[in-house]
């Protein structure tokens, strides 16, 4: 087998040297067609240079090199990256019914991906590996690290996909990043921090947890009481109807505010919610009370950061205010 391997190795080693007509990026985001490829054994290099994007390979034939330089700390060479296969299309950040999440069937990915190691290909995903995992992860090696996404055999004229997305990290951090930090709670500094620079900041209550092996997470649904500040361009499609109250969201070139009132004396005839994932060993659950619940998005879905009790988010609340010292404006 490692022969074998090798011999794919430098087999698709030839054939990128001699692609110098594909198509090339150097950016975050790569989008590209299989149809203009000459031929079905050409390689395309592609160059990502950020430290998060996506691939969308529309008809793929042929394969792809992804050579991953995502700028890093000038103190950390090598990084982690973790690319996330799509097999069927993310629900919406938030939403009203929880019914019309992850109902779609997952589809077959159309590509299988390679690591390039220093002697032979390591196979990283394929779509009869018998892993129900959406997410690979894997290391650079001297602040370098490529990928190669092999098409797999057409199967008919019907039109085909492989987008994934990907995230790269320093595998050391020696200052406080949302996207490393671990199980433990976090100290006022941090929570403070999350609530100035997260994608999703909102009171809410968990109402339930569910594992996903699939990405390798526990999903906590939330029930929102007050959403402060979320930013992304999702919203329910089934939310866009007559009733244009304060529970339906307020698109703005991408970045939009909800403010539900919490109040028994207003009548809701609907409740918001979204999904937020935490690393499955956690062993995040349900909890009674109400939060404030800081997340950011990551390979598609929101991450949790931070997650204290109200009453301890009110208490910091109001010491940054009365010293002056908020790094934003502070609210509960």
């Amino acid at each position: 087998m490692c022969g074998k391997l090798q011999a794919v190795f430098w087999t698709l080693s030839m054939m990128w040297a001699a692609a110098k007509t594909g198509v090339m990026a150097d950016q975050c985001d790569w989008n590209g067609s299989g149809l203009t490829s000459n031929t079905e054994r050409g390689v395309t290099p592609v160059y990502l240079r950020c430290r998060e994007g996506s691939v969308s390979w529309l008809y793929p034939r042929g394969a792809l090199r992804l050579l991953f330089r995502p700028p890093m700390p000038a103190d950390a060479q090598d990084f982690k990256v973790c690319v996330r296969v799509i097999r069927r299309p993310d629900p919406p950040d938030l939403f009203h019914s929880i019914k019309l999440n992850d109902t779609v069937s997952p589809e077959r990915f159309p590509a299988r991906l390679f690591l390039e190691g220093p002697r032979s290909l390591v196979p990283l995903y394929a779509p009869d590996d018998g892993d129900p995992r959406e997410l690979r992860c894997f290391r650079s090696r001297k602040g370098h690290a490529a990928l190669y996404v092999e098409a797999e055999p057409d199967d008919g004229p019907r039109r085909r996909v492989a987008t994934f997305r990907y995230e790269a990290r320093p595998l050391i951090s020696q200052h406080y990043d949302p996207a490393t930090a671990d199980c433990r709670p976090c100290s006022d500094e941090e929570l403070e921090l999350a609530f100035c620079t997260s994608d999703l900041v909102s009171r809410g209550l968990i109402i339930s947890s569910e594992p996903r092996e699939d990405l390798d997470s526990t999903q906590l649904t939330l029930r929102l009481t007050k959403l402060i500040r979320a930013t992304g361009h999702d919203a329910d499609p089934a939310s866009t109807d007559a009733d244009n109250d304060a529970d339906t969201p307020h698109l703005d070139d991408g970045y939009f505010r909800y403010e539900v009132d919490n109040s028994r004396r207003r009548r809701r005839r609907r409740s918001l919610h979204a999904h937020v994932h935490v690393w499955s060993a956690c062993g995040a659950g349900a909890g009674a009370g109400e939060f404030l619940l800081t997340a950011r998005r990551r390979l598609g879905r929101y991450s949790l950061v931070c997650a204290p009790r109200l009453h301890r988010w009110q208490a910091l609340v109001d010491r940054r205010n009365k010293d002056g010292m908020a790094h934003c404006l502070l609210q509960h």
